[in-house]
């Protein structure tokens, strides 16, 4: 064999090798970056499924601790609660001290186009409330104009490599800034917003507004298994034994405190989060958990745990159910009130400490927003006190290969 052909064939061995590794790592770039999400799929077509063996252990944990609490940056987020706290003052002010919300029903999606029925039928069963569909490009003009004097909004915003983040970043902020009530579009109106009995005392006739209760946000529940064990939890793909729902929410009051410092901590996890893994791969790391603990139920429940820990007294009954639930746990409200709660459990924002702004928070039980589901005995979605049916369709969990093969 000649020099020359040896050469020529050498060369098209490593030009071979090189086109496949180049090849491979444009492949991945395209699948993490631009492959476009599975197609839209029935809702709920999981139902049928038998649910995981359900797995108990003798110790309930009442409390987590995220990874992103360990070591917070409180001056950062001081700075962010200063600022939040300016625009509060200024638009109240404005509205001659007025902090009550407008009854208007919030939506997220991309375009009119993606809504679905569920959210149609959402606004026609509630045609005495006004509705918004906030697009994306609704969105981008939210967050550039009305809190422009925060530019680190917008800027994680438009920064958050999937659509899922911004989702959860931006529901806060609508439900921060202007009140009322918001639902995902895949949220099915079991019975309407004035209807529905666990909200009927916030819409009480005017004669009786003195029985109002004074809370600025009302949340339900999605997860109530505090004495899980490790492989029921790995079996629903929780991090998490416990959590509050944030497909469903309502603020009765414009700038609830509770919503400012999940807001707050979201931006402080996100600023973590580009810390440690900036680059051309950032998307990675946004997995599961991570989304959870930065934008989604985790940090979302987090956030009003603490706030409550921070603004009731040591004598308060959330307090003391707390210890009596596990003595460790000093001084700190924990999930254990919230479990298994059969009526709303309101506290009222005069609970708290005074010079504290807690706001003040109601809790639904589970069957309320989080019926449907298959534990947690959230019961099913004719539940008599069920509200909204959360249909679980095409979420952001699911992607091509549970398309593909279930």
């Amino acid at each position: 064999m000649s020099l020359k052909r040896l050469r020529r064939q050498t060369f098209a061995c490593l030009f071979s090798r090189r086109g496949s590794c180049t090849f491979f790592v444009v492949f991945i770039w395209f699948l993490f970056f631009h492959l476009p999400s599975p197609p839209p799929t029935q809702n709920n077509t999981g139902m049928d499924r038998p649910p995981p063996e359900h797995r108990v252990q003798d110790k309930a944990t009442f409390r987590y601790q995220s990874p992103f609490r360990r070591s917070p940056d409180t001056k950062y987020e001081k700075q962010l609660s200063n600022s939040l706290e300016i625009i509060e003052k200024a638009v109240i002010a404005q509205n001659h001290g007025n902090d009550k919300a407008e009854h208007r029903i919030w939506q997220i999606a991309k375009d009119e186009e993606h809504r679905g029925s569920d959210s149609t039928a959402f606004e026609q069963v509630n045609k005495d409330w006004s509705y918004t569909l906030v697009t994306d490009q609704k969105a981008i003009d939210f967050v550039t104009t009305e809190l422009s004097s925060i530019p680190e909004i917008a800027s994680a915003y438009k920064s958050y490599p999937h659509n899922v983040l911004r989702a959860d970043l931006l529901r806060y902020l609508l439900l921060w800034y202007y009140g009322g009530f918001y639902a995902d579009i895949d949220v099915f109106p079991a019975k309407s917003i004035k209807t529905c009995p666990a909200l009927a005392p916030f819409f009480m006739p005017k004669s009786n507004l003195e029985t109002h209760p004074n809370v600025s946000l009302v949340v339900g529940i999605e997860v109530d298994e505090p004495y899980a064990s490790p492989q029921f939890m790995h079996d629903w793909h929780w991090t998490r034994s416990y959590g509050l729902i944030q497909y469903i929410m309502y603020a009765p009051r414009r700038f609830s405190p509770l919503l400012r410092e999940t807001i707050i901590r979201v931006l402080a996890h996100t600023k973590q989060v580009d810390e440690r893994h900036g680059g051309l791969f950032r998307s990675l790391a946004y997995d599961e958990k991570t989304i959870l603990g930065v934008t989604g139920p985790d940090v979302f429940t987090d956030a009003i745990l603490d706030t409550l820990s921070a603004s009731l007294p040591s004598t308060h009954p959330l307090v003391q159910q707390s210890v009596a639930a596990d003595a460790e746990i000093q001084g700190l409200v924990t999930w254990a009130p919230f479990h298994r709660l059969s009526e709303p459990l309101c506290v009222q924002g005069g609970e708290a400490l005074p010079q504290v702004a807690m706001g003040g928070l109601c809790v639904l039980p589970i069957s309320v927003w989080g019926n449907g589901q298959r534990h947690s005995q959230a019961g099913g979605f004719g539940a008599p006190n069920a509200c909204a049916n959360h249909r679980f369709g095409r979420t952001w969990k699911k992607g091509w290969w549970e398309y593909i093969f279930g």
